[in-house]
């Protein structure tokens, strides 16, 4: 029985020396494990040897063996060279040398169903399958052939698939223009428009009475009228000075009240009449005062929501220094129509480029003219 399955091997291995590399050869059909052709390299202590033959239990290699390998146990490393990549696996085997000229050596698996099993069993059976194939030791995988009715496969397309490739669409546009938004607004905020750091105050644009001299507040009315005496102040010199309504206006409180400390120059109260607009009292640093003077527009955004633009006042009071780090109190006037009753409220200020604005305008309008009625 012996001699028999080795006559089978011989001639199968015969047969193996004739065949092309690119095509499978089962090179043992005497066991229940035949040996196969495919592409592989072994390294044995740094040894490399090329693959002849593989299964699942055994492999044959070549190279260079010494004598000191027969009967020995070592780890094998099976290298499956892919085109761009490489498959190895690690097997204990047990070394025996069949042909001591040759070099040709047999590697019999110590655990034929260790972990490299599936791995091995799926390339074996994929190489005689005929689904990978080998050109010049490198094992690549085969092309399919394509079935004559293409137009079979091109109406098999579902609705299904081009929905989904629809929605993809969608969402990818959707999501190309929130970023492109986003970077917008980013640029808009950072490079055409500055935020004001204080929080500015919405005043009714009225005349501020202030205090003649230092001292304490010993009486106010705030109900005055013209003639009347408005407020009388014990100076720190020890007089008193009283003060007189200069018109009949609406008066508007301060923090100062009676027997509030003040100093000279300090506002009293601020006297509204008639004629006076609400103004935006702004503290912005020397470069904003300066785009407010070019002509860039101020945003006012209130506290309830609801967002102005304006100007620079034009007079004589609509910026004044403050402080000693070239800070200024800007006076802006709002374009639209705020009402007295507004006076008192904070207000966030963004000074937008005047380019920029007009642009922004436009596309608004442009927007606005296209959207249906």
């Amino acid at each position: 029985m012996d001699i028999e399955t080795k006559a089978a091997r011989d001639t199968a291995s015969q047969g193996y020396t004739g065949q092309a590399e690119s095509f499978p050869v089962l090179l043992d059909t005497g066991t229940e494990h035949p040996k196969t052709n495919i592409p592989f390299v072994t390294v044995i202590d740094g040894r490399q040897f090329t693959g002849r033959s593989l299964s699942l239990v055994s492999a044959t290699v070549s190279g260079l063996a010494g004598p000191e390998l027969e009967g020995k146990e070592r780890i094998a490393v099976l290298r499956f060279d892919f085109d761009g990549y490489t498959i190895s696996l690690q097997i204990d085997v047990r070394i025996s040398r069949t042909h001591a000229e040759t070099g040709e050596v047999r590697l019999d698996f110590l655990e034929p169903t260790g972990e490299h099993l599936p791995t091995l069993r799926y390339l074996l059976n994929s190489y005689i399958a005929g689904d990978i194939t080998s050109v010049d030791g490198i094992i690549s995988l085969r092309e399919r052939a394509v079935v004559s009715g293409g137009k079979k496969q091109a109406g098999q397309t579902s609705i299904g698939g081009m929905l989904g490739r629809g929605l993809r669409t969608v969402a990818t546009v959707a999501v190309s223009l929130a970023l492109a938004g986003i970077a917008a607004n980013l640029v808009y905020e950072r490079v055409f428009s500055k935020e004001v750091k204080q929080l500015a105050v919405l005043s009714a644009g009225g005349q501020p009475l202030r205090a003649i001299a230092s001292g304490q507040i010993s009486y106010l009315d705030l109900g005055a009228t013209r003639g009347e005496v408005l407020y009388t102040l014990q100076s720190v010199s020890g007089t008193t000075l009283s003060v007189n309504m200069p018109c009949d206006c609406r008066i508007l409180p301060t923090r100062a009240g009676e027997g509030s400390t003040v100093m000279a120059g300090d506002p009293i109260v601020e006297v509204v009449d008639e004629t006076a607009t609400p103004v935006v009292q702004a503290v912005v640093s020397s470069e904003q005062a300066k785009q407010l003077v070019s002509g860039d527009i101020a945003e006012l955004r209130f506290s309830d929501g609801k967002v102005v633009f304006g100007n620079l006042a034009q007079n004589a009071e609509a910026l004044t220094a403050v402080g000693n780090e070239g800070e200024m109190r800007a006076l802006i006037e709002p374009t639209a129509d705020l009402g007295s009753e507004a006076a008192g409220s904070p207000v966030s200020v963004r000074i937008i480029s005047q380019r920029i604005f007009a642009l922004r305008q436009k596309l608004g309008q442009w927007f606005n003219e296209g959207a249906p009625t």
